[in-house]
């Protein structure tokens, strides 16, 4: 059994141990255990790795609440962070340094994914369970590295810097012995090349169920490489992916839109489970979002102004108690915040990571952008989607159409600074009052969070010249 391998940050806090996540700890793989002297064999023991990875995507420090704050709040043109409760200040005006606590424990969060998905991928299972069934589980452990991996070069790598060399440390192998621990960081071009490693090995062993929404399967694994080859932006690999996803699955119904975030398997390809034993409470990205909770995050007005007034995306809530509106106003109607889609202030409804609308607007840019397909069939893609929001539909499609119609249809779910970004736009920041200020063009090193101090004071395969410069 190979040993279980962990970034120095983790493993400083893990030493010997490692992580199945409380909601899923099986008997025999207790989270003190070591995993040489309880080597993974069954297929119990796969499937509780397995649904233990899923469980620590949804913490505060990932999906639960930063990584989709960070996507919406650093310069972006549809929401603005007003540093309520001191929250995601340093993130939203460009003020972070390399001890800056959002990096590193987002850094360290999305490496413990990692490390449960190697221990899922590097397991041998000799209980007779047939292969396919072993090819199923870890199918979702490639998806998932291969998803984190991409998040981390997102956030900590270099492409839209001056350097544009540099990604992660790719940790692929599993061992429990700090004292030898020692990984730089690898450059891009091989953090692609392991992404894309991983979401082929990922697509190749699974299979399509549309029921399923709770696991990736084959649509959501195609779903989330047309995101990737998106902002790669390799358009014949992303429509490729994305056709194929839109083939199987619909938009939502207009009748069903609100209600859907908060019924599970609605609206959705793959959504993340959470309920009451997984609810982060006061934590969730719904409690930063919320008029309610934190009020931290609100809508550009510009974005407000721009929803068609029949749109149901943009139809006001009377109240906090109101279940037929997204989005709530404050007396004056000068603050606008989301709300629809995070309807539940505890974090308890389950959240929509993978959508078709996604889907076909990637599908959507990519023919636009020469990948394939044809200017029609884009044109119906988009209004495929604005006839389920209750809008008029567009008789000609531009790029600038597909632009828009992903910021009103995608807004809070995380997506916009790096759309900015991949269509080399100039990020403007926001202050805390709502106003423009300072803006960030593409090689600003900025664009880029600092690499963890604590990852190269204890990581012996780091040193200060593997910082993001500027930090």
């Amino acid at each position: 059994m190979k040993k279980i391998i962990l970034l120095a940050t983790v493993l400083s806090s893990l030493i010997s141990t490692v992580s199945c996540s409380d909601d899923f700890t099986d008997p025999q793989l207790q989270q003190t255990d070591v995993i040489d002297e309880t080597p993974i064999t069954t297929l119990g023991q796969l499937e509780t790795f397995m649904n233990g990875t899923y469980a620590l995507m949804r913490s505060q420090y990932y999906y639960g609440c930063n990584y989709v704050v960070f996507g919406e709040v650093r310069g972006s043109d549809e929401m603005f962070s007003t540093g309520s409760s001191g929250r995601y200040q340093t993130v939203s005006q460009f003020t972070m340094n390399a001890t800056d606590s959002y990096a590193s424990d987002t850094w360290k969060r999305i490496y413990r994914v990692i490390s449960n998905a190697n221990i899922v991928i590097n397991a041998t299972i000799t209980d007779g369970t047939p292969e396919e069934k072993i090819d199923e589980i870890k199918s979702q452990a490639y998806a998932i590295r291969a998803w984190a991996y991409f998040d981390l070069i997102k956030l900590f790598g270099q492409k839209y810097t001056q350097d544009k060399n540099l990604g992660v440390p790719l940790i692929l192998e599993n061992t429990t012995n700090p004292a030898t621990f020692a990984v730089s960081r690898a450059t891009l071009d091989e953090c692609y090349a392991q992404i894309e490693s991983d979401f082929q090995q990922a697509y190749e062993k699974s299979v399509y169920n549309i029921d399923v929404k709770q696991k990736l399967t084959k649509g959501a694994i195609a779903g989330l490489m047309s995101r990737y080859y998106l902002y790669k932006e390799e358009y014949n690999n992303v429509y490729k992916y994305a056709s194929e996803v839109t083939a199987q699955y619909a938009p939502i119904d207009k009748g069903l839109y609100v209600t859907s975030w908060r019924i599970e398997g609605l609206n959705s390809i793959f959504e993340l489970a959470y309920g009451v034993a997984g609810a982060i409470g006061t934590s969730s990205v719904g409690y930063i979002f919320s008029s309610e909770g934190y009020a931290n995050t609100r809508l550009n007005p510009s974005l407000v102004a721009a929803y068609d007034p029949e749109d149901i995306r943009a139809k006001i809530k009377k109240d906090s108690k109101d279940k037929t509106g997204m989005l709530r106003q404050n007396s004056s109607k000068n603050a606008t915040y989301i709300e629809g889609k995070y309807p539940v202030l505890t974090g308890e409804s389950n959240q929509k990571l993978v959508r078709y609308e996604e889907i076909a607007l990637n599908q959507a840019e990519a023919i636009l952008m020469g990948g394939g397909g044809s200017t029609a069939e884009a044109l119906e893609l988009v209004n495929g989607i604005r006839a389920q929001r209750g809008i008029t539909p567009l008789t000609t499609i531009t790029m600038d159409d597909v632009k828009e119609e992903r910021r009103k249809e995608l807004v809070g779910e995380g997506f916009r600074v790096w759309d900015l970004l991949r269509w080399n736009k100039t990020l403007t920041r926001i202050d805390l009052t709502g106003e423009q200020d300072i803006t960030f063009p593409v090689g600003d090193f900025r664009l880029a969070f600092p690499i963890p101090q604590s990852e190269i004071d204890n990581n012996a395969g780091m040193n200060k010249d593997q910082q993001n410069k500027g930090y």
